[in-house]
């Protein structure tokens, strides 16, 4: 048996026992008079908006397992199945660090057994699309981006990676006249993974801006694909925070730094999309 269709079979396990596990497994404890009560994937209590990623992520994952087992490459244009698994590969491993360190110190709720096993079986998953995409052969015909457009991308992703690390500093979350912000208990700590996303992405813009340019990460996984990969992380959390807070039964505001920082990881994902168009990336 090859190894790429090993690796195809190993992916599809990871990812259902994923998916499994984020809607079977218990999410949070909550406890009352003394009594652990397990809260699950949806409850507004347990996962969440968090849960409600992690799902729709998992769905994702398997159908991309599937296309690989069914020998298909191309997803999206500029988009191959392996690029992809790289990239929902890490939302599905930061999605319950977010959830740990944001949304359950919101409440001081104890952490369910689906978190370490969502973990587990995520943070694989990238790194086989990793491997996958270096047993196979280069992709040609990837054109080098001109002067006038490596600028302009560079600059837009700049300022898209200046929002994602900024604005989670303003206000996150608001309850009343408190106002958390920063890296102030609770779900602002959050913004710790969104500085350091955005930190990424700059500084790799800043050596765009240079005029030897940056080297891509790999023949088949260009640049593009890596401001892709953090512009839709830098999405996927807010965006579950967003749900979470909405189906809170209490007395929680959605700060202006969680809609500033959501904008910001669009149009870092506008300018990757467009980057992939502009060089005509080839799907792996």
């Amino acid at each position: 048996m090859k190894m790429q269709r090993v690796l195809a079979i190993v992916h599809f396990g990871l990812a259902l026992a994923f998916l499994v596990f984020a809607v079977v497994g218990e999410w949070s404890k909550v406890v009352v008079e003394r009594v652990d009560f397990g809260k699950g994937v949806f409850d507004a209590q347990g996962g969440s908006g968090f849960g409600i990623v992690a799902v729709l992520v998992g769905i994702l994952l398997v159908a991309l397992a599937v296309m690989r087992l069914m020998g298909k490459d191309k997803v999206l244009p500029g988009l191959g199945v392996e690029q992809l698994t790289v990239i929902l590969g890490l939302v599905a491993t930061l999605v319950p660090i977010a959830f740990i360190v944001g949304w359950l110190k919101v409440f001081d709720y104890k952490t369910g057994w689906a978190i370490p096993a969502l973990y587990f079986t995520g943070s694989f998953i990238p790194q086989l699309g990793l491997l996958t995409l270096s047993l196979k052969e280069p992709v040609t015909g990837v054109t080098p981006i001109d002067e006038s457009n490596r600028r302009i991308v560079s600059g837009v992703a700049l300022l898209g990676a200046a929002g994602i690390a900024l604005f989670p500093l303003l206000t996150w979350i608001s309850s009343g006249s408190v106002k958390l912000s920063g890296y102030e208990s609770g779900g602002p700590r959050l913004a710790m993974i969104m500085l350091w996303v955005g930190c990424f992405i700059a500084v790799a813009a800043f050596m765009r801006l240079r005029p030897q340019g940056l080297a891509e990460p790999g023949p088949n996984l260009l640049l593009s694909h890596a401001l892709l990969a953090g512009g839709v992380v830098a999405f996927a959390i807010p965006v579950a925070l967003v749900i979470s807070v909405l189906r809170f039964d209490g007395n929680l505001d959605i700060g202006v730094g969680v809609w500033l920082g959501i904008l910001a990881s669009l149009v870092l994902i506008g300018a990757a999309l467009y980057e992939n168009r502009l060089r005509g990336a080839q799907p792996i």
